[in-house]
């Protein structure tokens, strides 16, 4: 019997794989494994769910110079002088607990969406554009689709967020070298649409994740005001 028949393997590994301390080729071999194995996927998101709570107990950290730098490196980013206040309060100060699960989110999240994908891939579904974000604690927040040559954009909104008197909710693409660009404002619902000008195609081609934050209503922001409030991976369902 191999392991992903025991419930208590999968247990354990699904628990080491969220931590981050499975590693190397235990951890390629799990994920090989993920991708046609339901339960593990479930046993996944369990244990993602468990470790949401955490940012709302540990301190906020703020960001030293370092890191700061550190991000710049890793994102291939170097933000002009008028750009630089925004850019650091899309990312700091947050609670240590959102900042793990924002980890969490961004190792986890490709995984499972593979998993998912190549569960469907025998299926004949609708070639799709498909973003998938999280609130900025980490909880499942979005998931917004469109037909790849479509012109509506389907809205489901998990969690919730609270839309001030006066602002709207805002989306964002962002490219794969961190440039952020807008799409327009989002309705505030459980259910929603957007009208796109463009294709799907035109629009999302270029983003690899997509973010959501609060700006003024009837305004037409070219950067940010305010920190995200959603934010996630955006990927095309086809072959």
């Amino acid at each position: 019997m191999n392991w992903y028949q025991h419930p208590a393997a999968i247990e354990q590994l699904a628990t080491a794989y969220v931590a981050g301390s499975l590693r190397g080729r235990a951890r390629n071999r799990f994920e090989a494994v993920m991708r046609h194995r339901p339960e593990l996927v479930a046993a996944v998101n369990d244990w993602t769910d468990r470790l949401a709570p955490l940012h709302s107990v540990l301190p906020a950290q703020a960001p030293s110079t370092e890191l700061w730098g550190r991000i710049a490196r890793a994102t291939n980013t170097a933000p002009a002088a008028g750009a630089a206040s925004w850019w650091r309060r899309l990312l700091a100060p947050a609670p240590a607990g959102a900042l793990v699960v924002g980890l969490l989110m961004g190792v986890v999240v490709p995984a499972v969406w593979q998993a998912h994908v190549a569960r469907q891939s025998d299926m004949a579904l609708p070639d799709s554009y498909v973003g998938v974000l999280a609130t900025a604690q980490g909880q499942p927040g979005l998931i917004i689709s469109s037909l790849r040559r479509g012109k509506v954009v389907d809205i489901k909104q998990i969690t919730p967020v609270a839309v001030p008197a006066g602002q709207t909710l805002y989306l964002w693409r962002i490219n794969k070298a961190g440039a952020v660009e807008a799409v327009g404002p989002l309705p505030n619902g459980k259910w929603t649409h957007l009208a796109l000008n463009e294709t799907a195609e035109q629009v999302f081609f270029p983003a690899v994740e997509l973010a959501v934050s609060l700006e003024p209503l009837g305004d037409q922001p070219s950067v940010p005001a305010q920190p995200f409030v959603y934010r996630g991976l955006c990927g095309k369902l086809w072959r």
